[in-house]
């Protein structure tokens, strides 16, 4: 028997098919750290030392920032394994106070440590708007620079890494204060990923608890968006089937992956809508408009994988207001949908932002479509004019 060190999920045991798209029911991290034989029943792991290298190597994992604790930063970053590629995105601040630099500094230092290839890139380098001006006019503010934005910041890393050629795309947020779970997250990428049938592929994690990193301290199985949201979703898909279905348990989830192949495909939504946007573009590509030969992955599907993580998700509070407008970015993506056009969908959301005391209708996204660009000469330019862009190891 092969002696292997190992992070065991256990099977999804069923899935539910929307179109071309399979979406798997919540699974869990059995074991965050197994000694012992390549299989166990139930569970998967992967199988050697040597898979798990060639997986964490073909996957860049992606840390968005802005303005974060630099301690913090540096926690989140020094828990991503070393064999992956990291591309950090900061649209932070460079003046009174140049956090900007501090981060690059962060980055600098970890790989001289590590050797790790490793990308920082700042959301507002005006050579980052000038290239990208043409084939993603909408991104592009009134300064004439990049919108600020996590899902700006998901869409440039994605640019990234087509560019440097890996299969797989991770992300990761910056605000976590435990990094042992950032390390989970990555093995759960790794894992579920190896473990895929589908060349179009996605897992989204489900923290088991969060909470936030204040004085009165609580560990929540789920946050109030992600109830209220994961709620919409399968509601308006219980009404397009006409069964009921709580299948969706991540569609907020920050920390997830995907296949590149299926990353490429995708619609992008600006700002904290992204994560929701990823489903509804799926769904409205491979469910409503199948029949329509759209879906990439056909005549296969495309799967998503959701996982119950072990460690807590414990990160800084934004307030009330934060959380409210991430419900209404969020619910704005299906709202303005194929998904969720129908009258029954529009009024159950309609409902839901009332009693949140948002008295309109939910604003329009802003969405990106990946551009039709070559990612390799875009890296190659934006390192080569950039002052802010910064590349180690590659």
């Amino acid at each position: 028997m092969c002696m292997v060190l190992s992070m065991y999920v256990g099977y999804p045991s069923r899935f539910e098919a929307y179109g071309a798209v399979k979406i798997y029911e919540l699974s869990k991290v059995q074991v965050l750290l197994g000694v012992g034989g390549s299989s166990k029943p139930g569970l998967y792991g992967i199988a050697n030392f040597d898979e798990f290298i060639r997986t964490a190597e073909s996957t860049a994992i992606v840390v968005p920032t802005r303005d974060e604790d630099p301690m913090v930063l540096e926690g989140v970053l020094r828990a991503v394994p070393i064999y992956s590629p990291l591309i950090v995105v900061s649209a932070s601040t460079q003046k009174p106070l140049n956090v900007y630099g501090m981060e690059m500094d962060i980055a600098k230092t970890l790989y001289r440590v590590t050797g790790r290839p490793t990308i920082v890139i700042h959301q507002r380098d005006p050579v980052l708007a000038d290239i990208l001006k043409d084939s993603i006019p909408n991104i592009i503010d009134e300064d004439g620079l990049i919108h600020y934005g996590k899902g700006e910041a998901l869409l440039i890393a994605t640019l990234v890494a087509d560019g440097i050629g890996v299969e797989n795309i991770g992300f990761i947020d910056a605000d976590n204060y435990i990094p042992g779970a950032v390390t989970e997250y990555t093995l759960i990428y790794y894992t579920v990923l190896r473990m895929a049938e589908s060349d179009y592929k996605m897992v989204r994690v489900s923290w088991g608890y969060k909470a936030y990193g204040s004085v009165e301290f609580y560990l929540r199985k789920t946050g109030k968006a992600s109830q209220i949201v994961n709620s919409v979703l399968n509601k308006v898909l219980s009404f397009r089937r006409r069964i009921e279905t709580e299948i969706i348990k991540t569609s907020n989830s920050g920390e997830h992956a995907m296949s590149m192949k299926l990353a490429k495909e995708l619609t992008y939504a600006g700002g904290y809508a992204v994560e929701t946007q990823e489903l509804v573009s799926i769904l409205e590509m491979c469910y409503i408009d199948v029949d329509t030969g759209r879906c990439p992955s056909l005549p296969h599907s495309i799967e998503i994988y959701q996982v119950e993580s072990r460690n807590p998700h414990i990160h800084s509070e934004k307030g009330e207001t934060h959380v409210v407008e991430m419900i209404i970015d969020s619910l704005s993506t299906i709202y303005h949908s194929k998904l969720g056009s129908d009258s029954k969908s529009r009024s159950h959301m309609i409902s839901i932002l009332r009693e949140l005391a948002y008295e309109s209708e939910p604003p329009l996204p802003q969405v990106y479509r990946y551009p039709d660009i070559n990612a390799r000469a875009f890296m190659d330019r934006l390192l080569s004019e950039s002052r802010l862009c910064v590349a180690y190891g590659l």
